[in-house]
């Protein structure tokens, strides 16, 4: 997108790292182009996440990070940041937010003469390369990940309420036509019966739900007449395998969406604004449903890095949320001590019962 003047103030937003974050990194843009309305603000993200923002009347233009070819580090010699550099200068940002510090983004900003650097200070670059940081530490979980966001604008004056923004998404018509088309070419009606998302997999960033339970909660829906779609990443062929065989002939009765055949990432975003309600675990896509406006229901590890405390659904209106965690006492701040610990397998503790009580009591409200 053009400048509309050479006095355009314009603002980098750097979020480098998994889906979720990214999404729950937008509210910081939002804030930013509400207190600067004549701005241009730039989000620097990874290629793949990029068509669930450029729509947002918030975003002027997307930034690509790309860490495995032009933007690579120390395995490709210094090529990698001199090209960032190059980039960044090329685009003469004034004010740089980054939100998920690496010493390579750290210095690019400094060395392409960005004048005011916010970030956290919380590794050694940071506060060697950030003139406006901030000190956090946010694996003591003290507030939201959100939150730990929008607390870095106040080195630019600005402070802002919690939950006062929420995190969004955009999905353009054209996508969303197409997965209508395709739920319609699978069998499902809209406006007639109930159609529930279920999304088992995950990144491994924090513990999940047994597959198990996932395969009986789908049998459960099923026999009570409601419409499944059961969607997956593609690197998850796996688990869809391991979930259809213990579905057994039941899964002629499911509609399965992934893997191999997978889309976009928008495309699973523009399945879900067509569901009535999303089951899924503390992954990117809980926020894709989220950001939707879709109840949820949702389970989270007790461990203290990768609890709801900091990564639950970030809403306005927190009864659309059903957060399940495991009624036991964690002592664990980082990683799970498996067999050693009293209460392993501690996810297994969330029975399917208590998911599908929540599922009634969402659809109930909603």
């Amino acid at each position: 997108m053009q400048m509309s003047t050479k006095n355009t103030l314009k603002i980098l937003v750097v979020r480098p790292d998994r889906l979720g974050d990214v999404i729950l990194s937008t509210p910081v843009l939002e804030v930013l182009k509400q207190y600067n309305p004549d701005s241009h603000i730039t989000f620097m993200v990874r290629e793949s996440v990029v068509p669930l923002l450029k729509g947002l009347p918030f975003v002027d233009d997307v930034m690509i990070f790309d860490p495995n070819e032009r933007h690579s580090g120390l395995n490709h010699g210094l090529s990698g940041l001199f090209n960032l550099i190059h980039d960044l200068r090329t685009r003469v940002f004034r004010i740089s937010v980054v939100l998920q510090s690496q010493w390579m983004i750290a210095a690019a900003l400094f060395a392409a003469g960005v004048k005011y650097r916010v970030g956290p200070l919380s590794k050694p670059h940071s506060f060697l390369f950030f003139n406006r940081g901030l000190r956090q530490k946010r694996s003591y979980v003290e507030m939201h990940e959100v939150d730990y966001n929008l607390q870095l604008l106040r080195r630019l004056g600005m402070r802002i309420g919690t939950r006062k923004f929420i995190p969004k998404v955009f999905i353009s018509d054209a996508v969303k036509n197409e997965a209508r088309e395709w739920l319609t070419q699978k069998g499902i009606k809209q406006n007639s019966k109930t159609l529930i998302l279920v999304h088992p997999g995950m990144g491994g960033s924090a513990l999940n739900w047994p597959e198990s339970h996932y395969a009986e909660l789908i049998l459960r829906l099923v026999k009570e007449n409601f419409q499944v779609l059961v969607t997956f990443g593609p690197q998850e062929d796996l688990l869809m395998a391991r979930i259809q065989d213990m579905l057994g002939t039941s899964k002629d009765k499911v509609v399965f969406y992934g893997c191999k055949d997978v889309g976009p990432i928008e495309k699973l975003g523009a399945l879900m604004s067509f569901a009535d309600l999303v089951v899924v675990p503390s992954t990117g896509p809980l926020h894709i449903a989220t950001a939707l406006g879709k109840p949820v229901v949702t389970f989270f590890s007790p461990i203290r890095v990768q609890s709801a405390n900091r990564w639950s659904p970030y809403l306005a209106d927190e009864s659309k949320a059903s957060i399940l965690v495991p009624d036991v006492y964690c002592g664990q701040d980082f990683k799970c001590l498996g067999n050693l610990c009293h209460y392993y397998p501690c996810m297994r503790s969330l029975s399917v019962n208590y998911a599908l009580e929540e599922i009634h009591k969402q659809l109930k409200r909603k």
